[in-house]
């Protein structure tokens, strides 16, 4: 049953993650008044630098990390952990940062992305750090992590959706919940299952 879920998930998670890419490339032909751009007219020779790092580098931690949690047992499972790393810290990581100043919905949004990038970099640079120390139980426990953080792409563009057709928030008030459930929720209940887990084994 689980196996079926995970497969289950990874073909709609890649469809998401296809469309994702289709989107991206509207972004470099600029129109300020619609996604991302929305009023960055005036700053956009600074954000695109933060926008584009983002857009290539996401699609790519998105792809190879579905593979990594979907085919752990692969003979390629290394190096394509190391390309996930690197879209990550060169290039997702630092550009979803840079952006985060610039978020739509204000200051709490621009707190929640913030939080979100972050926490992608660290996780993501001790997954692979723990990798190279061969401490691989922590190494997977901080990929875990990486990948939530990485998946909330596809959860804020599911939850993004289901809000447009059913109108259960206000466009902006909905575009701020969604931006924290994204990730926040899914984060505290793998780091309260390892909380039980560390106390049940004591």
């Amino acid at each position: 049953m689980l196996l079926l879920v995970k497969r289950i998930y990874f073909v709609f998670a890649l469809f998401v993650c296809l469309l994702i890419i289709q989107k991206s490339l509207e972004y470099y032909i600029p129109n300020f008044e619609v996604g991302f751009l929305i009023g960055k007219s005036s700053i956009f020779p600074i954000y695109k630098l933060f926008l584009y790092s983002h857009i290539i580098g996401a699609p790519i931690a998105l792809l190879t990390g579905l593979f990594q949690f979907s085919y752990r047992k692969s003979n390629l499972h290394r190096r394509v952990g190391l390309i996930y790393v690197s879209s990550i810290l060169l290039l997702a990581g630092p550009g979803g940062l840079g952006m985060s100043f610039y978020a739509l919905g204000g200051t709490l949004n621009i707190i929640n992305f913030l939080l979100l990038s972050t926490l992608w970099l660290i996780t993501t640079f001790l997954a692979f750090y723990y990798a190279k120390q061969k401490d691989y139980e922590k190494h997977r426990s901080m990929m875990i992590r990486s990948f939530i953080l990485t998946n909330s792409a596809i959860l804020i563009r599911l939850f993004s959706y289901i809000n447009h057709e059913l109108l259960i928030f206000e466009i902006e008030i909905g575009y701020i919940i969604i931006s924290w459930i994204s990730w926040l929720p899914a984060l505290l209940t793998y780091e309260l299952v390892q909380m039980k887990k560390r106390l049940t084994s004591d």
